[in-house]
């Protein structure tokens, strides 16, 4: 794992709770640094989302289904 450089600790600190936004000079992509904690729950948001959005689409196919045997 690399560690943070003088120059990205303080934007880290200068930031706060906010995330960072880093550019790459050479890329010209951007970038975000949050911090661990908040990029797994993050993860986790997505995951509940996902989770969701696949038991809304198994009720409308079981309902269907029974509409159908109806």
């Amino acid at each position: 794992m690399d560690t943070l450089t003088p120059e990205l600790k303080q934007a880290i600190e200068q930031a706060g709770d906010s995330p960072v936004r880093l550019m790459d000079p050479q890329t010209q992509r951007s970038y975000v640094l949050v911090s661990a904690e908040v990029f797994d729950r993050l993860l986790d948001e997505d995951d509940r989302r996902e989770q969701e959005a696949f038991r809304r689409v198994a009720k409308k196919n079981a309902k269907a289904r029974l509409m159908e045997d109806a």
